[in-house]
């Protein structure tokens, strides 16, 4: 196993120094456009890391007022990025075509070659090489801004090179930041100032037809991760969701994408109370509406807390050690008029290890710090939210 994964290593630095080397001949023989007066912004990451990213973003149209703003996002948010106006122009891009599909890749540089754009930002703390400062480099533009950042998502030599494609690198306390906090530095690094907050989404899920509306009251599970070893178990979310049935009287909606039907039937099979299954049938403003009308969503750290956070559903997290801090628990002053996500945890001496877990986790298991979070020690943090809505006649 041990030399696979040596093989692995050495097959993608291969890859992704040929990668590179691709880009760069695409530098040298495509010329780019004269600028214009317009800007694009790099945005690539997940669908939570853009609902945090939009209370800083709204300021790049107050710094830029006299400039045309082209977004250029991950297709799987861009369907929602097109409702806020932010921005004149919203590109998407697919992240997987885009590093294994050279065709798409060389029309996607062209293209951004060829626009003429002035100014480049990636306000992305984590940067990635073969993405976003990839992106920066092809451009061409007069001026291009990025975070010094991290290397959580890139090697040091990686950063190294990549560090030169920029004319500006805004500064970044290399301390542990919760997200909104990190973004508000970047936009602040461009000599704006504001006090960072929680953008409010629900104009996305206007008009749009909630699938469960018919099912109220009801709560939302989201039992799925980015990595197994961040998902708790699901005979825990089974246990669980039989414990609140048994009180308040409401059923269950498992909510997902269409990567986690699998884990979504698998929940299902061992359940035994009323349950309707989302996994992989919504839209993402659909699944903004579902998360809207539920009384509360219990999940991993996923893009479904901060979705019902930015909705004021009540929302609980069970949050592993790995980035603890950074994109949860929340830490934003003057938010105490915010309906915040709570965490749930089971501190570990490890903790902000960026999921690079000193314990062996097997395949498909989850990693100590969150499969040691008990059902009764999450049973126990919805009481108050059950006690409060047993007042207000909305459960029996």
């Amino acid at each position: 196993m041990k030399i696979y994964l040596i093989a692995f290593k050495i097959l993608t630095l291969i890859y992704t120094i040929c990668l590179y080397f691709f880009d760069y001949l695409i530098v040298a023989i495509y010329h780019s456009q004269q600028a214009e007066n317009k800007i694009l912004i790099i945005r690539l990451d997940a669908i939570g890391d853009f609902i945090l990213w939009l209370d800083s973003a709204q300021h790049f149209r107050k710094i830029y007022p006299d400039k045309k703003i082209v977004l250029l996002g991950n297709q799987v948010w861009t369907d929602i990025a097109k409702k806020f106006s932010y921005w004149d122009e919203v590109w998407e891009l697919n992240r997987r075509k885009f590093y294994r599909n050279l065709p798409y890749r060389v029309r996607l540089l062209k293209k951004f070659r060829k626009a003429g754009f002035d100014i480049v930002i990636q306000p992305t703390y984590s940067r990635e090489f073969l993405y976003g400062d990839a992106i920066v480099q092809i451009s061409g533009a007069r001026k291009k801004i990025g975070s010094v950042g991290d290397c959580s998502n890139i090697r040091p030599i990686e950063k190294k090179i990549s560090n030169r494609f920029y004319t500006q690198l805004i500064p970044a306390n290399p301390k542990p930041l919760m997200e909104l906090r990190r973004n508000a530095e970047f936009v602040r690094g461009l000599s704006y100032i504001f006090q960072p907050s929680l953008t409010d989404i629900m104009p996305v899920a206007q008009g749009i037809n909630n699938p469960v509306a018919n099912n109220s009251p009801y709560f939302v599970l989201f039992p799925g991760a980015s990595w197994t070893g961040k998902q708790w178990p699901i005979e825990k979310f089974s246990e669980l969701s039989s414990l609140v049935f048994h009180e308040t009287g409401m059923s269950a909606v498992i909510c997902g994408g269409a990567t986690e039907r699998q884990l979504g039937e698998a929940l299902i099979a061992i359940m035994d109370i009323s349950v309707v299954n989302m996994v992989g049938e919504t839209s993402l403003a659909e699944l903004v509406a579902i998360i809207k009308d539920a009384q509360f969503l219990l999940g991993n750290d996923t893009s479904a807390v901060h979705i019902a956070s930015a909705v004021s559903t009540p929302a609980f997290c069970i949050l592993g050690g790995g980035h603890y801090g950074r994109f949860m628990p929340y830490d934003i002053e003057g938010m105490s008029d915010k309906l915040l996500p709570v965490p749930i945890i089971h501190r570990m001496d490890c903790f902000n290890c960026n999921w690079r877990c000193r314990y062996f986790i097997k395949d498909n298991e989850p990693a100590p710090c969150i499969e040691k979070i008990s059902v009764e020690k999450v049973f126990a943090a919805l009481q108050p939210l059950i006690k409060q809505q047993h007042q207000l006649g909305i459960i029996q």
